[in-house]
């Protein structure tokens, strides 16, 4: 199919395709996409591309390129440090200062800020003013002779600021910076603000920020700082800008920007470093040691000395348990040193400090983990060394002017692709097709953030397979690991949006239309043919229109036996509350059997088998509701017998002639474009309706042709030969038959009547009077009686062998009978 009649063929599809494509940027313009988005960009770190570095990473980065080690105030050092909260600067940070420079460490940041006094000091000069002669040396003061030590030694130290922001103040922001005293050391600062998503989460990590007031004056963030004083550059680098391809040189690096903005996504490598399942080791995603570990010194005492192991001299040369090894032992190596040449994070993770965050891998193996935020840091200057970024196809999430083009692209071709899937489909299986290209499409997206493009088919089978099974297949269900660097996004909400707004709009647009059609059906055809054959009609397009269509149907005609009787009886309203029970209770056998209701004259019922919708077996239908009527009028008799005096007794006796011919009819509207009627025309017809009308002639009730029974089968039905007859009004004759019950429904005694009629019917066509009239005597004697019966098929033989034989037709007789009435 041509784009031109593609386009001409399902126009209002594609207007709805287009609508819906609208619908979907709305919505993406909107921000309604932002939030599932992420979320999904959290699933792909913890449920599909899992960490990159640690005890649980598929496939582990190299240790050594990790350059980030965590200090933290955590669980185990708040129980064994022997002091209270905010230690001391003097004996607890000058110490660890001091300590990890002689470890190695080639920069030391703060996750905490010092920009209050030391609480020890204030409270001895609080003392002092009293009245005490205490001699001290200020914490704060002894802190930044740490500073220098560490300096002199080759480690850069960074403390925390803060951006702060007080609407009384003017101007109302100001960056909190640590005590003068700290200062005097000369330490970098960065900032430790946070830039955290609607939903709580943190995701970004900004590189700097500047102040309303001071436009152009940009101040650094804690990570992008560390790096600085890592790479040793001058205090004169300055971030160079190129936002027109999302970049920002600093140093050696080249960092992909969050679109335009100053920050960029954290690559997590994996969940919070001291955190794990209950009774496994910790996921340990980077080295991280207890700030305790850090003092363990011979010159500090822990809490409990039975964990005071001076675990921090193991890796100074000159203490005393290594220069006693040497001693002993000249080839002893000094233990190699987990600070050397590392940026080490000092931060808090007890619980009772609350600095901690929600990443992606907040929910990482089934259990909630909030991250320390000095591994937030730690996450974000690893993320910058490796250049391990994470690209957002249209830059970011969120609608913007340049994210429009991309978003658009993939929203047109998956509302296009959809609706060219379910053109011609059924909404079911429509929906099953369209549920496989969302799967797909989810796979493909998510598969370029974990460089898998199985990752789907791998996770079902992983939670749908006996794990046997999948252990022994382990290598195939291994869910792939990008390169450093190789991770990207697809924004997925918007494209799945548009899919289902494709789908979902085209369906109810067929479905109005159906419901249209079908209703258009039913007016048309509602009071004639059955629902079911209505919903044939509307699944094989068969819309009503001027015109007929020649075919072989079946002609079906009722009427009421000496019906003028009952008018003369029952007032207008009794008459017409009988003929509406008589009508309801033949017109829904009629239906049951799809025949189509042409039109009632009358008490007359006028129908056709085969037309709209057609079947093969149209005449045995005709038949087998002839029958079926006919029972019912037996029932309807008795109802109406045993309401006693509510009908009078010609109402209890009433018959109904039936008249069944098959051949070619015309059916189709015949009318005005404005209105019209289904019906059916031909000499077919025609001869339908003489054969009820002369059924009266010989006190039969149902009467058709041998034609018609040989293609309704006669196998299927108990039958007897009435006649050759010429009906009134015709030149050709037609051998007339009765059909008396279904195959095996007749009693003994009306069998034998069937096989002595027939006998005396081939005497009577062999002119052998005398014996024919007494084979139809003998019939005659089995023939049913009940009343108002004009008379039988025998008492007509009787009295025609008797006519032949006073007049013989000659030796040229076809034995065919004209009739002289209808």
């Amino acid at each position: 199919m041509d784009l031109k009649k593609l386009i001409l063929a399902h126009g209002a599809g594609l207007l709805w395709t287009g609508a819906s494509i609208l619908v979907t940027v709305f919505l993406y313009y909107m921000g309604l996409f932002n939030g599932p988005n992420y979320k999904l960009l959290d699933f792909a770190f913890a449920q599909i591309r899992g960490p990159l570095a640690g005890r649980t990473a598929r496939t582990p980065i190299d240790r050594d390129s990790l350059k980030v080690v965590l200090v933290d105030v955590d669980d185990e050092s708040w129980r064994l440090i022997p002091y209270s909260w905010p230690y001391p600067r003097d004996a607890v940070w000058a110490r660890v200062v001091r300590n990890l420079t002689n470890a190695g460490a080639r920069v030391i940041a703060f996750d905490m800020e010092f920009d209050s006094p030391d609480k020890k000091s204030n409270d001895l000069e609080e003392l002092n003013r009293q009245g005490y002669d205490i001699k001290f040396q200020h914490g704060d003061d002894v802190l930044a002779e740490a500073m220098r030590y560490a300096q002199s030694r080759g480690t850069r130290i960074v403390l925390a600021s803060k951006l702060v922001s007080e609407p009384t103040r003017m101007p109302p922001e100001y960056i909190m910076m640590p005590v003068e005293r700290i200062m005097a050391a000369d330490p970098e600062t960065g900032l430790i603000n946070e830039q955290k998503d609607r939903d709580g989460t943190t995701r970004k990590y900004a590189l700097f920020y500047e102040m309303n007031h001071e436009p152009g004056t940009w101040y650094l963030s804690l990570g992008l700082k560390a790096l600085k004083e890592y790479w040793q550059l001058p205090d004169n680098t300055i971030p160079t800008l190129h936002m027109e391809n999302n970049e920002i040189n600093y140093g050696p690096a080249t960092i992909k920007t969050y679109g335009r903005s100053a920050s960029f996504l954290i690559n997590y490598y994996g969940p919070p470093s001291g955190t794990s399942l209950p009774g496994q080791p910790a996921w340990k995603t980077f080295d991280r040691y207890p700030l305790s570990n850090i003092l363990d010194d011979a010159e500090f005492d822990l809490r409990y000395m039975e964990e005071d192991t001076d675990w921090m001299d193991l890796f100074d040369p000159n203490s005393e348990i290594n220069m006693m090894m040497q001693m002993f032992d000249p080839e002893y190596e000094v233990p190699e040193s987990p600070f050397r040449d590392k940026i080490v994070l000092i931060g808090v993770s007890v619980n009772v400090l609350l600095d901690v965050k929600e990443t992606p891998y907040y929910n990482y193996a089934g259990i909630q983990q909030l991250m320390p935020g000095v591994e937030f840091h730690a996450n974000a200057v690893q993320t910058i060394l490796d250049e391990n970024f994470i690209k957002v196809v249209g830059g970011t999430i969120e609608y913007t002017r340049r994210s429009i083009t991309a978003n658009l692209i993939i929203i047109v071709v998956l509302a296009l692709i959809t609706f060219l899937l379910i053109l011609r489909l059924s909404p079911v299986l429509g929906g099953v097709i369209v549920m496989v290209q969302t799967m797909i499409f989810v796979d493909l997206s998510l598969g370029f953030f974990t460089a898998d493009f199985f990752w789907l088919p791998k996770l079902a089978g992983i939670l749908v397979l006996p794990r046997a099974l999948v252990e022994s297949f382990a290598d195939w269900f291994l869910i792939g690991t990008p390169e450093i660097g190789g991770s990207m996004y697809v924004p997925v909400v918007a494209g799945v949006a548009s899919i289902i707004l494709t789908y979902g709009s085209n369906v109810i647009y067929r479905f109005i239309l159906e419901q249209r059609d079908k209703h258009f059906l039913k007016d048309t055809f509602g009071t004639y043919i059955s629902p079911e054959l209505i919903e044939q009609m509307y699944e094989q397009k068969q819309m009503p229109a001027l015109g007929g269509e020649s075919g072989i149907r079946t002609a079906y005609f009722t009427d009421i036996a000496g019906f003028s009787s009952f008018s003369e009886v029952l007032s207008a309203t009794k008459l017409v509350e009988l003929l509406n029970e008589y009508l309801t209770a033949m017109t829904d056998i009629l239906l049951e059997y799809d025949g189509t209701l042409d039109k009632y004259e009358g008490d007359a019922i006028v129908a056709f088998f085969g037309a709209p919708i057609f079947f093969e077996d149209h005449a045995h239908r005709a038949g087998v509701v002839a029958i079926k009527m006919q029972e019912a009028l037996g029932q309807l008799r008795q109802t109406w017998a045993d309401q006693g005096d509510k009908w009078p007794e010609v109402v209890s006796q009433m018959r109904m002639r039936i008249g069944i011919n098959t051949g070619d009819i015309v059916t189709g509207n015949m009318g005005s474009r404005t209105r019209m009627n289904y019906t059916m025309m031909g000499d077919v017809v025609n001869t339908a309706a003489r054969l009820e009308a002369s059924a009266k002639q010989y006190g039969i009730y149902i009467q058709t042709t041998m034609p018609t029974l040989e293609m309704a089968g006669p196998d299927k039905f108990e039958w007897r030969q009435i006649d050759k007859v010429r009906v009134m009004g015709k030149k050709e004759a037609v051998e007339a038959v009765e059909i008396m019950a279904l195959k095996g429904g007749l009693p003994d005694e009306l069998l034998r009547l069937k096989d002595i009629f027939h006998a005396g019917l081939e005497l009577y066509r062999g002119q052998e009077w005398d014996a024919a009239a007494a084979k139809f005597k003998e019939s005659d004697a089995l023939e049913e009686v009940f009343p108002k019966r004009p008379t039988t098929p025998s008492k007509v033989y009787i009295e025609r062998c008797g006519l032949f034989k006073a007049n013989p037709p000659g030796d040229d007789w076809d034995g065919v009978w004209t009739l002289t009435a209808k």
